[in-house]
């Protein structure tokens, strides 16, 4: 039995300017924990103005955990780790640390093991006492000093009666963008794992050491009654693929709609559930916000190469179905594709419009480790790999293609098609965060024709003209595409 235990989400920042987000997965960690603990603290360093966890640390405390889920801040993550007192019990968890457990254990001499992969029953096992070469998925030091790797954890379903501690958060989260709160209070919800497609430039659907995660659920009345004990207006489902069996949607909407429950959710999914119209209007009247759809390209040849399953002429006829839809249609693309041309990628905004798209996001081409991208663009000549991850070529340079991204943004959100997209939105909430946002809107718009304004102030100063004109020297900025760190061609 430990005495008192700390979960630490260790992360001051991210990478987008949404910020309203749970540490789900050490939610899981600390009630996986809670049987064998006489307490426990969770951290979050997004809410936590220290720059080290070393204020929590109590007399009592003998055991803490961290997730390391995600590769920034990481030398920050090390120094924290290593001015832990040595008497302590410290546990790695989450994706990054799984990917390479060895450099953890090498840098941070305070870890004393890495959990990898699902760590919910491997946290439980350790803490019940069960010695750890017997724990699957832990890598740890031997009697001698050596770094031991038990065999891979299988992938497990998430269980019907572990939730996340919600209880131990030490504010609300709110949504929030630009550095706005509108007020609106969110959660998430985590109702499957794994995902049953093999899109080549994905990697979510593996485990963090590359094994394929098959789709496993949990029960629809195990999700309607962890949603009942939320207190949030706005849910999101972590789910890879939510909509993937539509009879479960049904059954989950139809227990949200017998039970009165009015909340709204957020969900990923794929195309194909445009063909179950039932559904759709089944998960309207249950509240369902916003369907989020991976379209990804423009171009029959990458969306046959990436391994999607469909084309553009089958984008083309769900969406004849999705758009009549009320909820908020959003389309997720990628640009920096191999084989495509700037006219085509910019080809996005106006082919989204053509679909009827409410929203998109557009990303760059990222090889994640285990995807098969990286082979891929091995192959093909004049394509190579900046060292954030990013795909760019000779005929597009990675900051081209970022500069692209924004180019489409412009040109897909004019004001008519945002203030169509707003009316829509108002249809659909309720009351209460009708009220919320109407409230915050003045502000959001404040904050964003500010930001414009200064981004644009900048920008003239950087330049040679606004240089001389501010009295200070011009400088030539180096090429922030960058040397390649891996090269498709000798």
């Amino acid at each position: 039995m430990f005495r008192h235990v700390l979960c630490v989400y260790p992360y001051r920042r991210t990478a987008s300017s949404m910020t309203s987000f749970p540490p789900l997965g050490v939610e899981y960690i600390a009630a996986a924990l809670r049987p064998f603990a006489e307490r426990i603290d969770l951290v979050n360093f997004r809410h936590q103005r220290t720059p080290s966890v070393l204020p929590f640390i109590r007399p009592e405390t003998d055991l803490i955990c961290y997730s390391v889920n995600w590769p920034i801040d990481l030398d920050l993550i090390r120094r924290d780790i290593n001015s832990l007192p040595p008497s302590l019990t410290v546990i790695l968890g989450g994706r990054t640390a799984t990917e390479d457990p060895g450099v953890w254990l090498k840098s941070c001499p305070n870890v004393n093991a890495v959990v990898c992969g699902d760590g919910e029953r491997a946290v439980a096992e350790i803490a019940s006492g069960v010695a750890w070469p017997d724990v699957a998925g832990l890598s740890y030091r031997g009697p001698n000093g050596e770094l031991v790797h038990n065999p891979p954890r299988a992938n497990m379903p998430l269980s019907d009666e572990l939730l996340p501690a919600r209880d131990l958060r030490r504010r609300a989260y709110h949504l929030t963008s630009k550095g706005v709160s509108t007020g609106i209070r969110t959660d998430m919800v985590a109702g499957s794992r794994g995902c049953p497609f093999n899109c080549k430039f994905c990697s979510f659907a593996l485990n963090p050491w590359g094994v394929k995660r098959p789709w496993a659920s949990r029960s629809a009345e195990s999700i309607v009654r962890e949603i009942s004990q939320i207190n949030a207006d706005l849910i999101f489902f972590v789910d890879d693929v939510f909509t993937h069996q539509p009879d479960r949607v049904i059954e989950i909407c139809d227990l949200l709609i017998a039970k009165g429950i009015r909340k709204h959710y957020i969900v990923n999914a794929r195309l194909e559930i445009a063909k179950r119209p039932d559904v759709l209007r089944k998960m309207e009247q249950a509240g369902f916000l916003s369907l989020l759809i991976g379209v990804e390209s423009t171009q029959d040849a990458t969306l046959k190469s990436m391994g999607k399953g469909f084309n553009i002429e089958q984008v083309r006829q769900h969406f004849s179905v999705l758009r009549k839809s009320k909820m908020i249609i959003n389309g997720y693309f990628i640009l920096g594709n191999l084989g495509e041309t700037e006219e085509q990628m910019l080809s996005t905004a106006s082919f989204a419009k053509s679909l009827g798209v409410d929203l998109i996001h557009v990303s760059r081409l990222r090889c994640e480790r285990y995807s098969g991208l990286l082979e891929l663009v091995e192959k093909t000549p004049g394509y190579r790999i900046d060292s954030d991850g990013f795909v760019y070529s000779d005929h597009c340079s990675s900051q081209r293609i970022a500069n692209l991204r924004k180019q489409i943004d412009r040109q897909f959100y004019r004001p008519l098609h945002v203030a169509r997209v707003v009316f829509k939105l108002m249809r659909i909430l309720n009351w209460r965060l009708q009220a919320k946002a109407l409230l915050t809107i003045p502000f959001f718009l404040t904050r964003l024709v500010a930001t414009q304004m200064s981004r644009k102030i900048s920008a003239r100063l950087r330049s040679p003209a606004g240089a001389r004109a501010a009295g200070k020297p011009s400088v030539t900025l180096p090429d922030p595409a960058g040397a390649p760190i891996r090269s498709a061609s000798p």
